[in-house]
């Protein structure tokens, strides 16, 4: 989770920092790490981590923990994980409930995010209002539309502070435009940089290349795999695309080799349900891509006035195979100058101090309501 690495990174300066994960990577891949210790304290970076196992993960294990380290304040960046249920319901039975909890539902409370599993979901959220289980949360908005993702979900009685998710201080701080691949006409690279599962729609943009026969068309698709069964029907779709269409299925690298694909990549395309954040698109704004992203399902709503790429509606694929094949049409002085606004564009939001400032604001506000 990058906004727990960068909160950590650049404020570890002036609190420490107690981490609790799961032992391994994800649902993809549930072996457990080696090169660390499970059940005991390890230091990473500017943190403290505890890993745990999911046999452990229970009530009296999380508040052993809380104990042990007494915290000042509790910081949880989602909504509907079991260690964030956990949490609530220590409290609602008064266990620890004097400890400030900030909770980042991190994009869990959008209409989009809900319905992948809504009575699921819709249920809990029902019980959580009826139990009061996030009374006296104090909750963290990365934008003032997760502000009303929060209040549709849970009302307008909950607290609010808005805080974009932090950044890193840099990413590719030597990359130069000339590190890109040359853009010809009638040839296009593009890339799909996200876990696969239903809410990144890699299904979409996979629909929307099968009209797409004239022109010499790359697409990388990197990240895990870890919904197989919708995996399997991308694959269907893909083994219908015409021949001059070329995938490559990466699968989940390194952070540092995510990056390479973003350089060696002209565009980014992501037609997500929904995003709070999304990391990955300064990321490859940051590599010199511009964008190709779903309408009013992020924060980034303002690329084609910016120059760095496309906003496009989620129920018309029609408009997503045009776009690629502007894209794909579009010359080296053209995407040159595209590229250079992305990677300005992530520059600036970098840089800019008030992004650092809203958090500290979210910390402080915490631990002054203890008090």
């Amino acid at each position: 989770m990058w906004t727990v690495v960068n909160l950590v990174d650049r404020f570890c300066d002036r609190y420490d920092f107690f981490v609790v994960a799961r032992n391994y990577d994800g649902r993809e891949d549930p072996t457990p790490y080696t090169e660390v210790k499970t059940a005991d304290w390890n230091t990473v970076g500017n943190a403290r981590v505890y890993y745990i196992s999911d046999e452990m993960l229970g009530m009296r294990a999380i508040q052993r923990l809380i104990r042990e380290v007494a915290p000042d304040a509790i910081f949880l960046n989602s909504y509907f994980a079991t260690p964030s249920v956990i949490l609530y319901f220590l409290r609602f039975l008064g266990i620890d409930r004097d400890i400030p909890l900030i909770l980042a539902p991190c994009g869990n409370l959008s209409e989009r995010s809900i319905g992948l599993k809504p009575l699921k979901k819709r249920s809990f959220i029902f019980l959580s209002r009826l139990l009061g289980l996030q009374k006296g949360v104090i909750w963290k908005a990365t934008s003032d539309l997760e502000v009303k993702e929060i209040e549709a979900a849970m009302g307008k009685q909950a607290a609010f502070l808005v805080a974009p998710d932090l950044p890193p201080l840099s990413i590719l701080p030597d990359l130069s435009v000339e590190q890109k691949p040359r853009k010809e006409k009638g040839n296009v690279r593009l890339i799909f940089i996200s876990r696969v599962v239903k809410k990144k729609n890699l299904d979409l943009l996979l629909t929307s290349l099968l009209p797409l026969t004239e022109g010499n068309i790359t697409l990388d698709i990197v990240g895990p795999l870890e919904e197989k069964r919708y995996w399997e029907q991308c694959r269907s779709i893909i083994d219908q695309l015409p021949e001059n269409i070329k995938v490559n299925v990466v699968g989940g690298v390194p952070y540092q080799e995510g990056l390479q694909y973003l350089v060696n990549s002209h565009f980014m395309v992501l037609p997500t349900l929904n995003e709070n954040f999304g990391y990955v698109f300064i990321e490859a704004m940051s590599a010199g891509c511009p964008l190709l992203v779903s309408e009013g399902t992020t924060i980034w709503n303002d690329l084609e006035p910016t120059g760095t790429g496309w906003n496009l509606p989620l129920d018309e694929p029609e408009i997503w195979s045009d776009r690629i094949r502007s894209c794909c049409a579009m010359d080296a002085d053209q995407f040159s100058a595209m590229s250079i606004k992305a990677r300005e564009r992530a520059d600036a939001w970098l840089s800019d101090p008030k992004i650092e400032e809203a958090t500290a604001s979210v910390l402080e506000f915490a631990l002054n309501s203890r008090k």
